[in-house]
């Protein structure tokens, strides 16, 4: 076996640390502890997981995003999208609990309107059907001319029409 002359090998060791630093200062050859990611990758990233059905993974990531963005004005979407990705989980006592708390605490804004709709919602999923009854009532009375309106007078009708 030859072997390579000693100079030869010190030079190709220089390359090679030459090279190998290169590369990790590179675009995508960070360390974790270098890692940068900005608000919007994280939420972009949870909503691709909760589209394909991974709620449990996008829960963990709306949950890392408000970790890392607690003064983010996303947060009260990434908090809907947590009892959202909940509710379509089945874990209906998780999500009820966030919901109502949304519909409290953004009365009036766009993710406690919608909060409110979906706490009945998840209310008839869990056959609570007159507590259902009574929030779509109250989504009602605080929102009627909103898009989702008709989808709670419907489900009222289907709801007393079936007798619960």
């Amino acid at each position: 076996m030859k072997s390579i002359p000693f100079p030869l090998s010190i030079l190709l060791t220089l390359v090679l640390c030459f090279f190998n630093s290169f590369l990790m200062g590179a675009p995508g050859w960070t360390t974790e502890t270098q890692e940068c990611i900005d608000a919007a990758s994280i939420m972009s990233f949870a909503d691709n997981l909760s589209h394909h059905g991974h709620y449990y993974r996008a829960i963990m990531e709306y949950e890392r995003f408000i970790y890392f963005y607690p003064q983010h004005p996303d947060i009260p979407k990434a908090r809907f999208n947590i009892a959202f990705s909940m509710k379509l989980a089945g874990d209906y006592t998780s999500a009820l609990e966030i919901f109502t708390s949304l519909a409290k605490e953004y009365k009036g804004i766009d993710s406690g309107i919608e909060a409110s709709f979906q706490k009945a919602e998840v209310l008839c999923l869990m056959h609570g059907y007159q507590s259902a009854l009574t929030q779509y009532a109250e989504f009602l009375s605080h929102y009627p001319e909103h898009q989702l309106a008709g989808k709670a007078k419907r489900a009222i009708e289907r709801i007393k029409k079936s007798g619960k």
